[in-house]
């Protein structure tokens, strides 16, 4: 499996315009429709420099044109918050342990 992992933040004072354009987003990329599966669809957390924002989707890693559009939708989701100043997002791509091991020939016990 590969995962495509979002993290972004923001100051909390601009909380509420966040908000509004992640209802926004919602309605133009519905989690029901995204290629690959949400384990973590969103987890929000805060601390004295604002708020963290967590999305975790897993794609199967022998699939590579699901990868792309599972990879795709995230990127486009996102730039929808591009114009908001204070947003920042990466996105990183992580392998399963079980891939990373069969990639080095060894095999995990089931």
């Amino acid at each position: 499996m590969v995962y495509i992992i979002i993290t972004a933040w923001y100051p909390t004072h601009i909380g509420v315009e966040i908000g509004k354009k992640y209802l926004e987003v919602l309605k133009k990329y519905p989690p029901s429709k995204a290629p690959g599966k949400a384990i973590i669809p969103v987890a929000v957390s805060s601390n004295k420099n604002g708020i963290k924002v967590m999305s975790v989707t897993e794609v199967a890693d022998d699939d590579a044109q699901t990868f792309a559009d599972a990879y795709t939708w995230v990127s486009n989701s996102l730039v929808e918050y591009m114009n908001i100043e204070g947003f920042e997002y990466k996105i990183r791509v992580w392998g399963s342990l079980q891939a990373s091991m069969e990639g080095i020939g060894l095999k995990l016990p089931e």
